[in-house]
């Protein structure tokens, strides 16, 4: 088959590309033909796909993606392809892979003149384009939560909606040398096995609630900060976050470490992950955490948080953000033997379906796109 697989940006460090990436390899090994649709592309480009960067113009950000809505378009209408998926919300494709958020649920609350604004109207209706029931878009949902959401939304049918298992890379279960892994990676860091290591994954530092863990770091007593460090694997604005440790006076605890490929050696030398989210459809980097056997403490907007509860790895915040919670139970776990923790998590990584997300994904574009050829 040939396929064509479009997202607005591609950078090595977000969720949403490394699942592209996975799926998108899946199905070249599969022997399908795949070219890649992008308006950015950050880092090396595989040898085994097509990348075709489109440069789409516009004075604002929907702007921009509108023209690169048309762009696409112009030139899908070239090329024969036996499925268009999409990584984004973009209208006219078979198969759309949902990442991002029900945006008519965000705004399901706020006074009706948002509705006057431009950028609402665009994304509101290419949203309506994807899910709504004069759409043909099969949407591949990894969010139970999200997809209760966009059926109350859209009354999208239940034939459109196609649960995907979670798809954490295998590569980052925990190894049989996990612990000389740990002590060799802590060495690098110049850290000591004495030392309490809190990890925090993920890029958009605000989203990811880097400013409420620097608070729950400062919040420590002094006896456990001083042995304590906060390490930020990620892209984001540094010198606003370095501001804010300065002022609470933990600048020399919290260490941003940019973004990383080697996240599995974060997440085997770590104590505790830390991903105190405003807002996350998922957490890929929570099951990552489970199966290398690393306690977490997550807030419960976090749509992988389900399974910490489940398997009791870690612990959960209340749906309503309070910063003194999320001081006490860093605290906590810091603080408490975490062995009953890790060995939740491990058990839990052998049992539960964690790994599958990329082979149902592949099955489930091709089953759409035989059905495009049955009924041309």
């Amino acid at each position: 088959m040939r396929l064509a697989f479009a997202l607005y940006k591609y950078f090595p460090f977000s969720g949403l590309a490394r699942d592209f990436m996975r799926i998108a390899t899946l199905a070249v090994e599969k022997g399908h033909v795949v070219d890649v649709y992008v308006m950015e592309w950050h880092g090396d480009v595989p040898p085994e796909f097509n990348v075709y960067v489109l440069k789409a113009k516009g004075w604002t950000n929907h702007g921009r993606v509108g023209d690169f809505h048309q762009l696409l378009d112009n030139r899908l209408s070239l090329k024969a392809y036996d499925a268009v998926i999409g990584f984004n919300k973009i209208p006219d494709v078979d198969v759309y892979y949902a990442a991002d958020p029900c945006f008519a649920e965000r705004f399901s609350n706020k006074h009706c003149f948002h509705r006057l604004n431009p950028r609402y109207r665009f994304n509101a209706n290419v949203e309506k384009a994807v899910f709504g029931e004069s759409s043909a878009t099969v949407c591949l949902m990894i969010s139970d939560v999200q997809m209760a959401l966009f059926k109350q939304h859209y009354q999208t049918p239940n034939d459109r909606l196609v649960m995907l298992p979670p798809g954490i890379d295998a590569n980052r279960r925990r190894p049989v040398d996990a612990e000389n892994q740990r002590k060799k990676f802590r060495n690098q860091l110049n850290l000591s096995e004495q030392d309490n290591v809190v990890l925090l994954v993920g890029s958009a530092f605000k989203t990811k609630g880097v400013d409420r863990a620097i608070e729950a770091l400062a919040s420590l007593p002094n006896s456990i900060l001083r042995k304590t460090y906060l390490l930020v694997v990620g892209e984001g604005d540094v010198p606003r976050y370095e501001r804010l440790a300065d002022v609470k006076g933990v600048i020399e605890r919290v260490h941003f470490m940019g973004g990383r490929t080697d996240i599995p050696n974060f997440l085997l030398s770590a104590d505790v992950l830390l991903h105190p989210a405003r807002k996350e459809n998922t957490g890929t980097v929570i099951l990552e955490s489970m199966v290398a056997g690393l306690p977490m403490l997550v807030t419960g907007i976090c749509g992988y948080a389900k399974h910490v509860e489940k398997s009791r790895a870690g612990k959960v915040l209340g749906l309503h953000f309070s910063q003194g919670e999320l001081n006490d139970e860093l605290l906590v776990m810091l603080t408490h033997d975490k062995q009953n923790w890790v060995n939740n998590a491990l058990s839990y990584a052998e049992t539960e379906d964690l790994y599958s997300m990329p082979e149902k994904a592949i099955l489930a574009i091709e089953q759409v796109a035989a059905r495009r050829k049955d009924a041309i």
